[in-house]
């Protein structure tokens, strides 16, 4: 392996909700990566809300240092025992399973009873030189889709588990209620199904990007009291967000909670869902096939969605840019 350019690794890493560079000694040349491991070097990576809630605390534990960056693309340097050919281009399911206990075995591996999960646990985040990861958790970037676009695969396989797991339809009458990256994508990807779905925001900055990708949209102070949604999609996970999908929802109505926050526990009367029989239902993170082919086809192009650019140095003082709600994700040059 050439690691002859690196006299040490860089990550950008959060510990007790401080973002710092932190720097290690290079892998040796003569490093070789274990059975059914490769070593690649990320090349984008891409910041979005969910490391802002890393940052802020998800899944922490005290004095725990985790490098960030869920989503994001990279080359293999060392791929001698797997299929990969050294300087393929990647992408990473960033959820890694056992793939022998029993929840793997029966088809539940984004569930494995020992998941951890790249840039939010004790994982290395694709914000860092060189990381080795699982071969099974890398899939080929198309040669035709460039790295603008690939980097988004992560974020826009959990848009599409969402709609999955509300299953929409073109009967559906279905509302994504929040104001992320991920409430663009999965409106994206709801309309596929139903070209009536809505996304319902609070800020201003979403409903003009609504407007920009051609989506139907409603700001949520307009929003009656009708209860007459069958699906309301939550990505925010707030308990403002979680109380409006239930009063969107219609009695034996579904709500999706693909939100993923750092939150205190969401505290709010659940007699209605109780007694309107609503169903709740959680979302995480779902196959990136389906993402990267969306991506490569080109049926959606979520670039637009690149609120800033900035080098992987500029890294830690880009990520407080996530509090502002038009700042939809930032975009970190990692290497070239």
């Amino acid at each position: 392996m050439n690691t002859s350019g690196l006299a040490s690794m860089r990550s950008i890493a959060v510990r007790d909700g401080r973002v710092e560079m932190m720097s290690a000694t290079a892998l040796p040349s003569t490093h070789r990566p274990a059975d059914g491991m490769i070593v690649i070097r990320p090349t984008c990576a891409l910041l979005t809300p969910l490391e802002r809630e890393v940052a802020r605390g998800l899944r922490s534990k005290p004095n725990q240092a985790r490098v960030l960056g869920h989503a994001f693309t990279a080359v293999v340097e060392d791929a001698m025992q797997s299929s990969f050919t050294r300087g393929s281009r990647v992408v990473i399911n960033p959820v890694l399973s056992c793939g022998s206990c029993e929840r793997c075995r029966s088809g539940l591996s984004m569930h494995c009873a020992t998941r951890t999960i790249v840039g939010i646990d004790a994982v290395i985040g694709g914000l860092s030189d060189l990381i080795e990861i699982p071969a099974a958790n890398c899939l080929l970037i198309p040669k035709d889709l460039d790295d603008d676009r690939a980097v988004f695969a992560a974020p826009l396989a959990r848009a599409i588990e969402a709609v999955r797991r509300g299953g929409v339809d073109k009967r559906t009458y279905a509302s994504v209620l929040g104001d992320d990256l991920c409430a663009i994508l999965t409106t994206l990807i709801a309309v596929e199904e139903n070209p009536l779905a809505r996304l319902v925001a609070m800020h201003e900055s979403t409903i003009r990007a609504a407007e920009q990708f051609g989506i139907r949209h409603r700001a949520l102070h307009e929003i009656g009291r009708r209860g007459d949604q069958e699906l309301v999609i939550d990505t925010t996970g707030s308990a403002e967000t979680v109380a409006a999908a239930a009063r969107m929802v219609r009695p034996r109505g579904h709500v999706v909670l693909a939100g993923i926050s750092a939150s205190a526990p969401v505290a709010f009367d659940l007699s209605h869902i109780a007694l309107d029989e609503i169903e709740v239902h959680g979302s995480g993170f779902g196959p990136l096939n389906g993402a990267l082919e969306r991506l490569a086809r080109r049926t959606i192009d979520p670039s637009a969605l690149i609120s800033r650019r900035v080098s992987f140095a500029d890294a830690p003082k880009a990520l407080p840019m996530l509090n502002d709600p038009s700042m939809f994700s930032v975009l970190v040059q990692v290497s070239r």
